[in-house]
């Protein structure tokens, strides 16, 4: 960006904030004539459905939504969803049951990843609006299906990528969007999970390619989409690599089906002990006889396909260059990052859990060449899940809130390009070689 085109930081932030107010998100849900109410229905309850998507709407938006139907393929389990969220709706175990009968104008899809795509393309031609939890697919060819059902319907997807509403990752935007530090040239993104949070992906399904795609697609499809809105820009090409050092049975001498009958917990540094959260012990414990799925698995499983240390470069469209790795066996859980661009650089560091030492949750800093000097900048920190993300999400979704235009809601297409990008990644470390965005899909 010219000299002569940039604006001062604080003025771009001080104007987008004044803004906020008076710019109408475009694609917000619609309202109904004569109501206030959409009709609600969530195919999938587990954790996150209950939590996020159930109970925190039934106590924020009992004005604007109205449960009608939860649908769990484990009898047990929808039925503990519906006790926790507290709402009085039929349930079902029986997808399409549950939408001839309760016929709900919203879709939320909380399921397993890999079988996003079958409820998405369901509810769209149905004329249903459909809310997803990232990721939209594991697959490039699902992806595929879920663009091509939006278009020949013409309904609204909404991917629920709540990273991009913390108020924290706003203002890097904003940063990069005012021409702070130039045109970014490359970027370098760590992401640590630490040994409670990331060793709990290897616990459950997610640690099945099967199932989650890899951490490539379940966790980093986050990130990825960061990446894509920060930088306005998409993805071309990956190359990856990944392995699995931590967990997996070739890491460890023993291992068992699950923790709590677990012979070997007074010497596994990764025993966990269930039955201190009654929650998960009702929507799991006692739906196991059903289906067999244990919520507290062992992470040295002999089935476990995943990678738990990942570094990737990714090519944009823009030209700009990222660096990107995830590892998921840390002492420490949160990010750094940076921009460098043509006239400075931000770094970023962002902590939520630091044993170390005390600083900052989030700390930034902004440098311009040649002057020698470096900014540090206040970072916004907010309360709440994801930074305060998932309830500005919320308010987005269901209270029509108003948001300045870049924090439109995001839609199949960014769904697509997060998740391919981990996609690719994944595809680059199976094929050991670098693999372009065109050879998985057209856009």
């Amino acid at each position: 960006m010219a000299e002569s085109n940039s604006i001062n930081r604080r003025d771009f932030v001080k104007s987008a904030a004044a803004t906020a107010a008076s710019v109408l998100l475009a694609n917000a849900l619609p309202v109904s004539a004569g109501t206030n109410k959409k009709r609600y229905a969530i195919v999938g309850t587990g954790h996150r459905a209950t939590g996020m998507w159930g109970v925190d709407l039934a106590k924020r938006y009992s004005n604007e939504i109205e449960f009608v139907g939860l649908c769990d393929k484990n009898v047990k389990r929808v039925a503990a969803g519906k006790q926790l969220i507290g709402v009085d709706c039929p349930t079902f175990t029986n997808f399409d049951e549950m939408l001839a009968a309760t016929k709900p104008e919203i879709l939320m899809v909380t399921t397993v990843d890999s079988t996003h795509h079958q409820f998405i393309t369901k509810a769209l031609a149905k004329g249903i609006t459909v809310i997803t939890e990232k990721p939209m697919v594991t697959e490039a060819k699902d992806c595929q299906a879920v663009l091509d059902a939006e278009k020949k319907h013409n309904n609204k997807l909404i991917v629920t990528f709540n990273y991009r509403y913390a108020p924290k990752h706003e203002k890097i935007k904003q940063i990069i969007q005012a021409g702070e530090i130039g045109e970014v040239t490359s970027v370098n993104f760590e992401w640590y999970l630490d040994t409670r949070h990331g060793a709990d992906y290897f616990r459950r399904w997610h640690r099945l390619k099967a199932g989650g795609g890899s951490l490539w697609v379940h966790k980093a499809t986050h990130h990825f989409d960061l990446i894509n809105w920060w930088l306005a820009a998409d993805p071309v090409e990956v190359s990856a690599y990944g392995d699995l050092n931590i967990y997996g049975a070739k890491n460890s001498p023993f291992r068992y089906t699950n923790c709590r009958p677990c012979p070997h917990k007074s010497k596994c540094p990764f025993y966990w002990d269930m039955t201190k959260d009654a929650r998960l012990m009702k929507l799991y414990a006692q739906a196991e006889d059903v289906d067999g799925y244990f919520r507290d698995g062992c992470v040295f499983r002999e089935d476990v396909d995943i990678y738990d240390t990942m570094s990737a470069n990714v090519k944009y469209s823009n030209g700009v260059m990222l660096n990107y790795s995830l590892n998921a066996a840390m002492p420490i859980e949160g990010y750094r990052l940076s921009f460098t661009g043509t006239r400075g650089r931000l770094e970023v560091r962002d902590y939520e859990r630091q044993p170390f030492e005390v600083v900052e949750k989030s700390e930034a800093f902004l440098m311009k060449n040649f002057t020698g000097k470096r900014e540090k900048l206040a970072m916004p920190q907010i309360e709440g899940g994801h930074a305060g993300g998932d309830d500005r999400l919320h308010d987005v979704i269901f209270k029509n809130a108003q948001v300045p235009d870049y924090l439109k809601l995001p839609g199949a297409r960014a769904g697509a390009l997060s998740a391919l990008t981990g996609i690719a990644a994944r595809t680059s470390v199976e094929k050991k070689r670098p693999v372009k965005i065109s050879e998985l899909i057209r856009l």
